[in-house]
């Protein structure tokens, strides 16, 4: 085949798969994750530039778990990324429900990696969000973070590993460990790209502490008006760094220029339940108080379910 009809025919497969997921995301039930890391390879580069990006995310997921109501965002997002390995860059997640349009969170986000070899790079993370307090994101409690990665490849397969502590009412560490491989096809300065990917992620889980805190204390305030006051105190029965999801995606994108357009399908698979006991006092207007204490374990944990999630997008990189 010619390398201009096959030029053609990747457009058209990636118009395709945009068209197809278009028609279908609206009436999928699916869960997606925060990305960002898929943006610390870009701050290794020749040049220093700006990027636009735009993206749409069809339900929020941190660590395999979302939130009992599906939250789709659209994602616009800028950034600048120096060709000394130092980037930086501000995100909007604009959360897309039938009856809830509003800004849910901001996310600003520093990164500097340092090139050692062809094949290895290493480099710090950091980051500041900024929640909605109307916001349910099971993320929601943890204010910033910050980590550090290494990334080598092998040739055969790509390893990617960061640690970061996580900052809520207590400190958190997380561990991501990736392996993937990538394969491209070039045409003059068009690429096409698809890369499999296996993820595992690990976390010690205050952080979802201060969730089911914040989630059980907004729902007994809304189902009983007669409540002036409640405290919600959740502890998880085994708090330890724990496996919590196995991630297989495949990223493919479509480079010009300027221009990268990318599509995201991704499989989760959530591990080990999270067990929780809260402690509720509640005061009514009246002063009368209430102190209950119960399996808060909710119905998504002690069922598990697997989840195919997608995001797309695109980005515009404006040379320095």
């Amino acid at each position: 085949m010619k390398i201009s009809n096959s030029k053609k025919l990747l457009k058209l497969i990636l118009f395709l798969s945009f068209l197809n997921f278009n028609l279908t995301a609206q009436i999928k039930n699916d869960v997606v994750k925060d990305s960002l890391k898929n943006e610390i390879k870009d701050s290794i580069t020749k040049k220093s530039y700006f990027k636009f990006s735009a993206s749409y995310l069809s339900n929020y997921v941190y660590n395999g778990r979302n939130d009992s109501i599906a939250t789709p965002y659209i994602t616009p997002s800028v950034g600048y990324f120096n060709k000394k390995g130092f980037d930086v860059s501000f995100s909007g997640y604009y959360l897309n429900q039938a009856n809830e349009h509003r800004f849910d969170f901001f996310s600003l986000d520093l990164n500097y990696n340092h090139e050692f070899t062809d094949n290895f790079s290493s480099g710090l993370v950091a980051s500041r969000t900024f929640y909605n307090k109307s916001t349910n994101t099971l993320s929601s409690n943890i204010k910033g973070n910050i980590g550090a990665n290494t990334d080598y490849d092998f040739g055969f397969i790509e390893l990617f590993i960061e640690g970061d502590l996580l900052f809520s009412q207590k400190t958190d560490f997380a561990l991501d460990i990736e392996l993937e491989r990538e394969f491209s096809l070039k045409n003059g300065k068009d690429e096409f790209k698809i890369t499999p990917t296996f993820d595992v992620n690990f976390s010690t889980l205050n952080y979802y502490e201060g969730y089911l805190n914040k989630k059980i204390g907004k729902k007994i305030l809304h189902n009983n008006p007669n409540i002036a006051n409640v405290n919600a105190i959740t502890t998880v029965d085994d708090n330890r760094f724990t496996l919590l999801d196995y991630e297989f995606s495949v990223l493919m994108s479509y480079q010009t220029k300027q221009f990268v357009f990318f599509l995201t399908p991704t499989y989760a698979i959530p591990k080990n339940t999270i067990y929780t006991t809260t402690v509720t006092t509640t005061k009514l207007a009246s002063g009368i108080e209430n102190v209950v204490t119960k399996n808060s374990t909710t119905e998504s944990e002690r069922n598990l379910k697997q989840n195919l999630f997608v995001e797309f997008g695109l980005y515009y990189k404006f040379d320095l």
